[in-house]
């Protein structure tokens, strides 16, 4: 499993390096994304090309999340971008873009604040992981925002928060984005007709593998899950009492997952 885990990371730093996966496009007298305008596509960080200096009218963050400036070198007003999101620039902003800061990829936002909404505030949660989890237990919960040096948790009830804020230390996620992001190391610890048969802590309905796990992760002591057919077992240690194969009946780990 650890030979799979690190497979995994390593494929996924490529990627992250890859220049190919920050890309924001600019736009002017932009129509649509497939075309109608005068496009440019940038990427990383720093200053517009003098040729593109206050024109950009709209942008589309194909890869990546950014802040805007209205300044070169990241000074002046700032307006968050993050990746999805495609932005008609409003008449304060229109041809007035001159620097761009790149804060990276993924359904992480380092660096932002989702603001607002709150749930609650959950102290002493060292990780985003960990943030997460308590969103997953949570039904309301759609996005968290984790304080990492004072290691606060706090669950939204909005995708985003309430609003968007560029806040140092602070690092926001959305519930679904994030669930997404899981989904490729939840395959990787997969027993694929493999029963973690007994040592059962209740069953409930999933409809797939991941749902299974997530309904794992909201119980303190669930180690492991076998789901076959719209059923997942929780089970209280790592390989149930009697693990055996079984055609049509999945297993994993708790530990692969959280590890990974």
């Amino acid at each position: 499993q650890l030979a799979r885990c690190i497979s995994f990371f390593f494929l996924s730093a490529i990627l992250l390096i890859s220049g190919s996966e920050a890309q924001l496009q600019l736009w002017q007298n932009f129509l649509t994304d497939q075309g109608g305008g005068e496009k440019y596509e940038f990427y990383g960080s720093g200053n517009l090309d003098a040729s593109w200096d206050n024109r950009a009218s709209h942008v589309v963050a194909k890869n990546g999340n950014y802040i805007l400036y209205k300044e070169p070198n990241f000074e002046g007003e700032a307006l968050i971008v993050l990746e999805g999101d495609a932005v008609p620039m409003s008449s304060d902003w229109n041809d007035k873009l001159s620097s761009v800061k790149f804060l990276g990829n993924g359904c992480v936002k380092r660096g932002i604040d989702f603001a607002g909404a709150d749930i609650k505030r959950i102290p002493n949660v060292p990780t985003m992981d960990g943030c997460m989890k308590y969103c997953n237990e949570e039904q309301r919960c759609k996005s968290v925002a984790h304080d990492v040096p004072n290691r606060n948790c706090w669950i939204k009830t909005g995708e985003r928060g309430a609003r968007v804020n560029i806040k140092a230390g602070v690092d926001s996620a959305s519930k679904s984005c994030y669930q997404k992001k899981a989904l490729p190391r939840i395959e990787k610890c997969v027993h694929k007709d493999f029963d973690f048969y007994g040592a059962d802590i209740g069953s409930v309905s999933a409809a797939d593998i991941p749902s299974c796990v997530k309904s794992c992760q909201g119980l303190a002591n669930c180690k492991s899950i076998a789901f076959s057919k719209g059923t997942c077992w929780r089970k209280d240690k790592r390989l149930g009492a009697n693990p055996r194969a079984k055609t049509d009946v999945h297993s994993v780990e708790m530990i692969c997952v959280e590890s990974c």
